[in-house]
């Protein structure tokens, strides 16, 4: 008995253990990288089992010497179930997220000081070639790295089945359950949120030296406009906001999204008017086709003793189920048109505000480049009642300048091309070449920096 004792006492000292009398020090220091996660009281613990690293517990260390895995069991549905989009690899590196905040930075571009561009230099700005429906290699205003896991994300929504979609999204955002107070819909409240963090610029907009613009004295309205918005959400804020002291004009697609000016809970609509283009209230409503513009443009000019409306608000989009990743590209169109309304019919002086997605292709970073030379300051921004898990931004201009016509009609003559090569292999590829856009530093690096 003495012999196998002894056998047993320098199979031991071989064995590495936690040992029963350890310091606070070597606690902190950790007997083994390992297991130095783990506190001294699970320390503790275990090498009073006996516990050896490498082994099992147990009289002959038969037992798991694994760390049990955490279960991968999503709800309470049944065991087995497998929800796609889910069965990534498991993440257990807990972090302390900090709480949620109200507080939001706002982040101008610098002002742009290249003059606006003319018409000749634009005629030879736009680029044509063959259509990509990829986005894959757009690595121009963003590392690859990113690009790919942003992609990779999008692509979970891809299988997700729609339940647990809208449970992810209600977990994931603080703000979801704001929905929309009192208010038509949630985009009410997206609007009320950038107002406030730009300091009501558009409901009290004031010119740069603090100097109101709305001479309220003399009762003149705050006029604006909503394209792209229906059912109204945008424009039930401001005249909840303005009260009786605003006067706003509309457009959007006719059918299950059009405005309904019957369901404005908390403001009157007799101060909206919808017009629907080409047609007047007949019309259909479709901001990519040229005449539409153009009638929509002279309605509200004639309404407004031809000053234009002091800001617009733009909130285009469409369902890209199944193609999240080409939101994008699927968009561009729809942005460039908004992009030229607020050309059209915003006063000098005015503002716009417009939704946009990724700004990952030379196309769209085109766009922004054009606004960034016809307005005083432009932003990027996402509100915190915009949820984290789509690619919504809103682009916010501050101050049109004087001298923008040439701008305008470029982009009116851009819009006449997508049109035309709508059904082609064809496409506008560049609206302003790469190398103007990476030549002006402040702007590339603004963009870059809002991407990542």
């Amino acid at each position: 008995s003495s012999s196998s004792s002894g056998s047993d006492s320098e199979s031991d000292e071989k064995r590495p253990v936690f040992s029963n009398e350890f310091k606070q020090d070597s606690l902190v220091e950790g007997t083994s990288s390992r297991y130095s996660m783990y506190n001294s009281v699970s320390q503790k613990l275990m090498a009073k089992m006996g516990f050896r690293e490498g082994e099992g517990l147990g009289k002959y260390g038969q037992g798991r010497k694994d760390i049990v895995e955490a279960s991968n069991q999503k709800g309470r549905r049944g065991f087995g179930l497998t929800l796609k989009g889910f069965d990534g690899e498991l993440n257990i590196d807990w972090k302390d997220e900090p709480e949620p905040s109200a507080y939001e930075e706002v982040d101008w571009c610098l002002e742009c000081t290249t003059e606006i561009p003319d018409a000749q230099e634009l005629k030879e700005w736009m680029t044509v070639g063959k259509r990509k429906m990829v986005i894959e290699d757009e690595t121009e205003f963003c590392s690859e790295e990113l690009l790919r896991n942003v992609l990779q994300c999008k692509s979970v929504f891809d299988e997700l089945d729609g339940e647990e979609m809208r449970r992810a999204r209600t977990r994931s955002n603080p703000y979801e359950m704001i929905r929309g107070v009192f208010f038509l819909n949630r985009a009410a409240m997206k609007m009320a949120n950038m107002d406030h963090v730009f300091d009501y610029m558009f409901t009290n907009p004031k010119d740069f030296q603090g100097r109101p613009l709305i001479k309220e004295r003399d009762a003149e309205l705050l006029y604006f406009a909503d394209v792209c918005a229906g059912p109204g959400g945008f424009s039930e804020y401001v005249l909840w906001r303005r009260k009786w002291h605003a006067k706003g004009f509309g457009m959007t697609l006719k059918g299950p999204n059009d405005f309904k000016l019957e369901d404005f809970y908390s403001a009157s609509s007799e101060l909206f008017e919808p017009y629907y283009g080409e047609g007047g209230i007949d019309g259909d409503g479709d901001i990519t086709r040229p005449e539409n513009i153009t009638a929509f443009r002279n309605f509200v000019l004639d309404n407004t003793d031809h000053k234009g409306v002091h800001f617009l608000m733009a909130d285009g989009g469409f369902s890209v189920e199944g193609q999240e990743n080409l939101q994008e590209i699927l968009s561009k169109q729809l942005m460039l048109c908004q992009f030229l309304m607020a050309l059209s019919i915003v006063r000098t002086g005015g503002h716009f505000v417009c939704k946009t997605f990724d700004l990952f292709t030379p196309f769209s970073v085109g766009l922004v480049y054009l606004l960034y030379c016809c307005f005083e300051r432009v932003c990027i921004f996402k509100p915190v009642t915009s949820r984290p898990a789509n690619s919504e931004r809103y682009v916010i201009c501050k101050g049109l300048k004087l001298g923008i016509d040439d701008v305008r009609d470029y982009l009116f003559m851009v819009n006449i091309r997508l049109n035309q090569l709508r059904n082609s292999d064809v496409d506008v590829n560049l609206v302003v070449p790469l190398n103007v856009i990476k030549g002006d530093q402040d702007f590339y690096d603004y963009i870059v920096q809002s991407n990542e």
